[in-house]
């Protein structure tokens, strides 16, 4: 398949994910402005960062003079996910240049690794794989930025009864269902929701990390069940 028909695929693959997006870029444009950072520097730090949780997080410190240690450390602790994500890409893109690495480094986020790992049986090899990925990143960044603007300049211009946060979980349930092709599958997704519950109150959310680290560790214990077997 052609270079540029698996870039456009990941591209249009993410865009119904992107309807999730929106909004939050919407509300982390209007925190910005609110909490008088200048139209630049809030392009800057989007440009610099890509991680929403984590803007969100660092200007409401910001905004509450916080030392810049506190805010570096607790950008840090928020993205640690992304040391999980990027340990499973290594596969992926071991036999790519240092600029293609770089640039799939750069711009992973929850949602293009979840589109890549909902469409993984459709890419046989790990060239494919990136030109997936990118196509599904390019859309991730140009939404994030176009609504970040947007939020920014106009405000957060969803009515509240709209009740938008919830649109960012529910696109992850949209792509996890159809990946959810066995027992296993299930049993390590009940296992997963089980424990991000409890482990929801955990400061810097840690939960999430821990969570992840237990589900991986249940999954691995599954698979060797299976081998024995």
């Amino acid at each position: 398949m052609k270079a540029v028909n698996l870039f456009s695929r990941g591209f249009r693959a993410m865009l119904p994910i992107t309807t999730g997006v929106i909004p939050f870029g919407i509300v982390m444009g209007t925190v910005a402005s609110e909490a008088g950072l200048s139209f630049w520097r809030c392009t800057f730090m989007n440009v610099w960062v890509f991680a929403g949780a984590a803007q969100l997080a660092a200007v409401d410190l910001m905004n509450h003079h916080a030392a810049t240690a506190v805010v570096v450390a607790t950008g840090l602790i928020i993205n640690l996910r992304f040391l999980l994500y990027s340990a499973a890409l290594v596969p992926v893109v071991k036999n790519s240049g240092t600029l293609t690495k770089m640039l799939c480094a750069y711009w992973i986020t929850d949602q293009n690794y979840a589109v890549m790992s909902a469409h993984h049986r459709e890419l046989h090899t790990p060239e494919q794989a990136v030109r997936f990925y990118l196509g599904a990143s390019a859309a991730m960044y140009l939404v994030w930025h176009l609504s970040v603007v947007v939020g920014f300049v106009f405000g957060n211009i969803a009515p509240a009864a709209w009740a938008l946060d919830y649109a960012v979980p529910v696109s992850f349930v949209a792509l996890l269902i159809p990946t959810l092709k066995n027992k296993k599958y299930i049993c390590v997704a009940a296992f997963s929701t089980a424990a991000s519950l409890l482990f929801f109150a955990l400061p810097f959310r840690m939960g999430l990390i821990l969570t992840s680290l237990l589900s991986i560790s249940f999954a691995a214990v599954l698979i060797r069940r299976r081998e024995a077997e």
